[in-house]
């Protein structure tokens, strides 16, 4: 499960005890840190599986890198925010087994927010990503991630939302967290983001989308065992 943040040491420790206390062990926290963040020494970096630090990227850059340096490693790939919360206990376990039921394809749960409509936080089958080169399109920086990851399901139709899985998505627009700057800057890119992500949907999409249902596995062929790397970076 990839997690970018920047200047939010304490949303991370949130994000990781409610991980140790819901997680069955089918998923590795990765963090992704930017090299010139002010808070960067600020983060227990021991706590998590693998923090990789590197030049600052936006939240869709440094997810798409950190997907693509290990889909070979991982059968499953996630992303979420600092601000989620995962509540139930199991949420990893249910997502990739619903995933193994299809093959290939995106799974999430319910965020308290939106529900079903937008998934904010998913688990996507990792043959997507190396097929793709990427979980979200590059066009965009902050902003769409839901947007994309609905209409990627749905064109595949290999879509699992899971109502019992709650990752609460903990965002300043539902009253669950105080607005701060990095929430500014998203909402300064909100414009420029949907215009990227509606020009994507019209001209790219629809053949990569083709390229996905020709190539990927087909359900029945679905491998039935869980991979898993451990891989561990500490700061430096």
């Amino acid at each position: 499960m990839i997690v970018p943040s920047r200047g939010r040491p304490n949303n991370l420790d949130r994000l990781v005890e409610a991980w140790r206390t819901t997680s069955s062990g089918h998923a590795d926290l990765v963090v992704a840190l930017d090299d010139d963040d002010p808070a960067l020494y600020q983060y227990n970096a021991h706590r998590v599986a693998m923090v990789t630090v590197g030049p600052r990227q936006s939240f869709v850059s440094w997810t798409n890198e950190v997907a693509v340096d290990h889909a070979e490693d991982y059968r499953f790939i996630g992303s979420m925010g600092d601000d989620h919360r995962p509540r139930t206990v199991g949420w990893d376990r249910m997502l990739c087994e619903a995933l193994e039921e299809i093959g290939s394809g995106v799974a999430y749960g319910d965020d308290l927010g939106a529900g079903p409509v937008l998934p904010s936080a998913v688990v996507l089958t990792s043959d997507i990503v190396s097929e793709l080169g990427y979980v979200l399109p590059p066009e965009v920086s902050h902003n769409g991630a839901d947007r994309f990851w609905l209409e990627l399901g749905r064109a595949l139709d290999r879509t699992r939302f899971l109502p019992e899985v709650v990752i609460e998505h903990m965002h300043y627009t539902t009253g669950k967290s105080a607005i701060d700057h990095i929430y500014l800057e998203g909402a300064e890119l909100l414009e420029e983001d949907r215009s990227a992500l509606a020009r994507y949907l019209a001209e790219r999409f629809p053949d990569e989308v083709a390229r996905l249902a020709r190539n990927l596995a087909p359900r029945e062929s679905a491998p039935r065992s869980l991979r898993s790397a451990r891989l561990a970076r500490n700061l430096s």
